[in-house]
Protein backbone atom coordinates (compact mmCIF):
# COMPACT_ATOMS: atom_id res chain seq x y z
CA UNK A 1 0.00 0.00 0.00
CA UNK A 2 1.56 3.28 -1.07
CA UNK A 3 1.77 6.30 1.17
CA UNK A 4 -0.04 9.56 0.29
CA UNK A 5 1.97 11.84 -1.97
CA UNK A 6 2.56 14.48 0.72
CA UNK A 7 4.03 11.82 3.05
CA UNK A 8 6.56 10.89 0.38
CA UNK A 9 7.82 14.47 -0.04
CA UNK A 10 10.77 15.82 1.98
CA UNK A 11 9.71 17.91 4.98
CA UNK A 12 11.12 21.16 3.53
CA UNK A 13 9.14 20.66 0.30
CA UNK A 14 5.96 19.96 2.28
CA UNK A 15 6.49 23.23 4.14
CA UNK A 16 7.06 25.12 0.89
CA UNK A 17 3.83 23.73 -0.60
CA UNK A 18 1.89 24.72 2.52
CA UNK A 19 3.16 28.29 2.19
CA UNK A 20 2.12 28.40 -1.48
CA UNK A 21 -1.29 26.98 -0.58
CA UNK A 22 -2.00 29.50 2.19
CA UNK A 23 0.71 32.08 3.07
CA UNK A 24 -1.32 33.29 6.10
CA UNK A 25 -1.58 29.85 7.73
CA UNK A 26 0.53 29.61 10.92
CA UNK A 27 3.55 27.33 10.55
CA UNK A 28 4.86 25.23 13.39
CA UNK A 29 8.29 23.66 13.21
CA UNK A 30 8.22 19.91 13.60
CA UNK A 31 11.13 19.44 15.97
CA UNK A 32 11.79 16.35 18.01
CA UNK A 33 12.04 17.18 21.68
CA UNK A 34 14.27 15.41 24.13
CA UNK A 35 17.55 13.58 23.92
CA UNK A 36 18.12 11.90 20.57
CA UNK A 37 21.77 10.96 20.69
CA UNK A 38 23.52 7.60 20.87
CA UNK A 39 23.57 5.49 24.02
CA UNK A 40 25.43 2.34 25.02
CA UNK A 41 23.76 -1.04 24.93
CA UNK A 42 23.52 -3.05 28.14
CA UNK A 43 26.07 -5.52 26.74
CA UNK A 44 28.59 -2.77 25.98
CA UNK A 45 28.09 -1.30 29.46
CA UNK A 46 28.74 -4.69 31.07
CA UNK A 47 31.93 -5.12 29.02
CA UNK A 48 33.22 -1.70 30.07
CA UNK A 49 32.26 -2.25 33.72
CA UNK A 50 34.16 -5.54 33.76
CA UNK A 51 37.20 -3.86 32.19
CA UNK A 52 37.22 -1.09 34.80
CA UNK A 53 36.72 -3.39 37.78
CA UNK A 54 38.95 -6.34 36.88
CA UNK A 55 41.73 -5.07 34.59
CA UNK A 56 44.35 -3.36 36.73
CA UNK A 57 46.65 -2.93 33.73
CA UNK A 58 44.61 0.02 32.46
CA UNK A 59 45.34 3.56 33.62
CA UNK A 60 43.52 4.35 36.89
CA UNK A 61 42.10 7.55 35.39
CA UNK A 62 40.20 5.55 32.77
CA UNK A 63 38.55 3.32 35.35
CA UNK A 64 37.53 6.18 37.66
CA UNK A 65 36.33 8.45 34.85
CA UNK A 66 34.30 5.63 33.30
CA UNK A 67 32.68 4.48 36.53
CA UNK A 68 31.98 8.02 37.76
CA UNK A 69 30.35 8.97 34.46
CA UNK A 70 28.36 5.76 34.06
CA UNK A 71 27.22 5.22 37.64
CA UNK A 72 27.12 8.77 39.01
CA UNK A 73 26.51 10.90 35.88
CA UNK A 74 29.69 12.90 36.51
CA UNK A 75 30.49 15.59 33.95
CA UNK A 76 33.90 16.32 32.49
CA UNK A 77 34.02 19.55 34.51
CA UNK A 78 33.12 17.78 37.76
CA UNK A 79 35.81 15.17 37.18
CA UNK A 80 38.47 17.76 36.33
CA UNK A 81 37.77 19.87 39.41
CA UNK A 82 37.63 17.06 41.97
CA UNK A 83 40.29 17.65 44.64
CA UNK A 84 41.49 15.92 47.80
CA UNK A 85 39.32 18.30 49.82
CA UNK A 86 36.23 16.97 48.04
CA UNK A 87 36.89 13.37 49.10
CA UNK A 88 35.54 12.08 52.43
CA UNK A 89 37.25 8.73 53.21
CA UNK A 90 35.27 8.24 56.41
CA UNK A 91 32.02 8.31 54.41
CA UNK A 92 33.49 6.84 51.21
CA UNK A 93 31.98 9.76 49.34
CA UNK A 94 32.89 12.74 47.16
CA UNK A 95 31.41 16.17 46.58
CA UNK A 96 31.51 17.18 42.95
CA UNK A 97 31.75 20.95 42.48
CA UNK A 98 28.32 22.34 41.75
CA UNK A 99 26.53 19.62 43.74
CA UNK A 100 25.46 20.56 47.23
CA UNK A 101 25.74 17.13 48.85
CA UNK A 102 28.38 14.47 49.26
CA UNK A 103 27.79 11.53 46.94
CA UNK A 104 28.31 8.05 48.45
CA UNK A 105 30.36 5.91 46.07
CA UNK A 106 29.85 2.24 45.35
CA UNK A 107 32.80 -0.06 46.10
CA UNK A 108 33.95 -0.27 42.44
CA UNK A 109 34.10 3.51 41.98
CA UNK A 110 35.71 3.97 45.40
CA UNK A 111 38.41 1.41 44.51
CA UNK A 112 39.06 3.22 41.22
CA UNK A 113 39.32 6.54 43.09
CA UNK A 114 41.87 5.03 45.49
CA UNK A 115 43.93 3.83 42.54
CA UNK A 116 43.94 7.43 41.23
CA UNK A 117 45.13 8.64 44.63
CA UNK A 118 47.94 6.07 44.59
CA UNK A 119 48.91 7.18 41.07
CA UNK A 120 48.91 10.80 42.22
CA UNK A 121 51.08 9.89 45.21
CA UNK A 122 53.62 8.13 42.94
CA UNK A 123 53.91 11.34 40.90
CA UNK A 124 55.03 13.19 44.04
CA UNK A 125 52.94 16.23 43.21
CA UNK A 126 51.52 19.09 45.27
CA UNK A 127 48.63 19.47 42.84
CA UNK A 128 45.45 19.01 44.91
CA UNK A 129 43.37 17.56 42.06
CA UNK A 130 42.61 13.85 41.94
CA UNK A 131 43.33 13.52 38.21
CA UNK A 132 46.91 14.72 37.82
CA UNK A 133 48.67 14.40 34.48
CA UNK A 134 52.26 14.75 33.36
CA UNK A 135 51.48 18.35 32.39
CA UNK A 136 49.72 19.31 35.64
CA UNK A 137 52.11 17.47 37.97
CA UNK A 138 54.21 20.60 38.54
CA UNK A 139 51.38 23.11 38.98
CA UNK A 140 48.05 23.37 40.81
CA UNK A 141 45.64 23.46 37.86
CA UNK A 142 43.13 20.77 36.90
CA UNK A 143 43.74 18.33 34.07
CA UNK A 144 42.54 19.54 30.70
CA UNK A 145 39.15 18.50 29.36
CA UNK A 146 40.97 16.76 26.51
CA UNK A 147 42.65 14.44 29.04
CA UNK A 148 39.24 13.31 30.31
CA UNK A 149 37.97 12.74 26.77
CA UNK A 150 41.19 11.02 25.66
CA UNK A 151 41.30 8.80 28.75
CA UNK A 152 37.87 7.51 27.92
CA UNK A 153 36.41 8.21 24.50
CA UNK A 154 32.80 7.25 25.35
CA UNK A 155 32.59 9.37 28.53
CA UNK A 156 29.81 11.51 27.05
CA UNK A 157 27.89 8.42 25.98
CA UNK A 158 28.26 6.97 29.47
CA UNK A 159 26.83 10.03 31.14
CA UNK A 160 23.92 10.38 28.74
CA UNK A 161 23.18 6.65 29.08
CA UNK A 162 23.06 7.07 32.86
CA UNK A 163 20.92 10.21 32.70
CA UNK A 164 18.41 8.46 30.47
CA UNK A 165 18.14 5.62 32.97
CA UNK A 166 17.79 8.00 35.93
CA UNK A 167 15.19 10.15 34.14
CA UNK A 168 13.18 6.99 33.50
CA UNK A 169 13.49 5.67 37.07
CA UNK A 170 13.34 8.80 39.24
CA UNK A 171 11.00 11.71 39.69
CA UNK A 172 12.30 14.76 37.81
CA UNK A 173 12.39 16.86 41.00
CA UNK A 174 14.60 14.31 42.76
CA UNK A 175 16.95 14.25 39.78
CA UNK A 176 17.22 18.04 39.60
CA UNK A 177 18.17 18.21 43.28
CA UNK A 178 20.60 15.29 43.28
CA UNK A 179 22.49 16.37 40.16
CA UNK A 180 21.97 20.13 40.54
CA UNK A 181 20.43 20.26 37.07
CA UNK A 182 17.62 22.48 35.82
CA UNK A 183 14.20 20.97 35.31
CA UNK A 184 14.50 21.63 31.56
CA UNK A 185 17.85 19.83 31.52
CA UNK A 186 16.37 16.79 33.22
CA UNK A 187 13.28 16.82 30.98
CA UNK A 188 15.61 16.68 27.97
CA UNK A 189 16.63 13.17 29.05
CA UNK A 190 13.15 11.68 29.23
CA UNK A 191 13.69 8.39 27.37
CA UNK A 192 12.12 7.94 23.96
CA UNK A 193 12.82 4.67 22.10
CA UNK A 194 12.21 6.47 18.80
CA UNK A 195 15.00 8.97 19.44
CA UNK A 196 17.86 7.11 21.12
CA UNK A 197 20.26 4.92 19.17
CA UNK A 198 21.98 2.17 21.20
CA UNK A 199 25.57 1.53 20.19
Amino acid sequence: MSRPLDAQLPQCLQLFLRILHNPTEPITALQQRGFHGPTLTAGRQRTLYERWTTNYEIHPHEAFIGLAARLHAATITELRQLTSADIAPDRQSVRFRGRSVHLPLDSATWTALQRCQEHRSRLGTDNPHLLVTRLTRTDHGPAGAAHIRDSLAPVGLLRSTRLLALADELDAKILTVSLEMSYAGVAHYRPSPNLTRPL
